[in-house]
């Protein structure tokens, strides 16, 4: 593991070389940027960075074949602690950071930075979707935040700022990530085994808003194929809303009956949709105005869609109700025409 494993981010490298360089390497940092640009990764490999044994922290370059290196690669590093969205949770818990009850203040990350290193000159933590905590959650770790012990690192990351307590942000160095460029992940698609065609690589990666997790969710042929045929029955002239309603629930069903997958299957058709709207809007607005209008009519029925979607409405109606829509929307601007 090393920074050859990530793409983009040179200057947040070069940021900390010269900060240790100079010695003055904060106590808690907050990475923020999309999700499934490498945060995560940035992270881990600093850490490793500075945990190795072989070169000099400053260099920040680790050798990957030390102990401390071997220990970060196999996760067992006695100095490392990470913190995560447990499975089946959607918050980031106070029990995470304290401790249960019954050892309130004995367990969690809170306690295990208080500890004095046992191998390393500091303790690093990790705490992966931070803008998750809970409130509980949240003040529980403030509390470490306003004090953190001599010579650990706290390493946040978010995607959404405002999520997090103000007295949280204000207490770290903010580090932004931007989104990838759509090579840097074509070449992330294929060192990943995503896909094993260049084509199909270039495809994702240009749909994929510089995101490795989006990308990886693109991987799956059927909704790529989806994609494909979705374009061809919205470009059609004998557009059918029912037929392509039901073609598209088939797509959906197929992710399983895990209702969070197939959310996340109907979330991506209306994308989807949108996408097609847009790439016609830009063909048309300045040279037919009045398709223009309808093009928009359409866009704006599935931005609704979405709403629906995020508010909980159920997935077969929410497609019902968008391709009925927008057959209606079609029909509409063919009789005023």
């Amino acid at each position: 593991m090393g920074w050859e494993q990530l793409r983009g981010h040179t200057q947040q490298i070069e940021m900390f070389r010269r900060t240790l360089s100079r010695g003055r390497l904060g106590q808690a940092y907050l990475f923020v940027g999309p999700e499934g640009v490498g945060k995560q990764t940035f992270a881990t490999t600093l850490a490793q960075a500075l945990f190795c044994q072989t070169h000099s922290h400053t260099d920040l370059d680790p050798c990957g074949t030390c102990p401390s290196c071997k220990q970060m690669a196999s996760g067992a590093h006695p100095d490392f602690s990470r913190v995560q969205l447990l499975p089946e949770k959607r918050e980031l818990l106070i029990e995470q950071f304290i401790g249960p009850k019954e050892n309130r203040g004995k367990e969690g990350l809170c306690h295990d930075l208080s500890l004095k290193p046992m191998s390393a000159d500091r303790k690093i933590a990790v705490i992966d979707d931070a803008d998750k905590m809970n409130d509980a959650a949240a003040n529980a770790f403030l509390k470490t935040l306003e004090e953190p012990p001599h010579g650990s690192l706290i390493l946040l990351i978010a995607t959404n700022v405002e999520r997090l307590l103000p007295t949280i942000r204000s207490r770290c160095q903010t580090i932004r990530f931007a989104p990838l460029t759509a090579e840097d992940v074509a070449d992330l698609i294929l060192a990943n085994g995503i896909t094993d065609s260049p084509e199909v690589a270039a495809e994702i990666a240009a749909l994929s808003d510089g995101s490795l997790a989006t990308a990886a969710q693109l991987g799956d042929a059927e909704l790529l194929e989806q994609r494909r045929t979705l374009f061809a029955a919205l470009a059609s002239e004998r557009f059918h809303s029912v037929n392509t309603a039901a073609q598209v629930m088939e797509c959906i069903e197929a992710a399983g009956s895990d209702t969070a997958a197939q959310r996340q299957r109907a979330a991506w058709i209306i994308r989807f949709c949108m996408e097609y709207y847009r790439h016609s809007l830009a063909e048309v607005s300045e040279i037919d105005p009045e398709r223009a209008e309808v093009i928009g009519a359409a866009i704006e029925r599935a931005v609704t869609a979405q709403m629906h979607l995020d508010r909980s409405m159920s997935v077969g109606l929410c497609i019902e109700a968008l391709f009925d829509d927008l057959g209606r929307i079609g029909r509409t601007a063919k009789t005023s025409a």
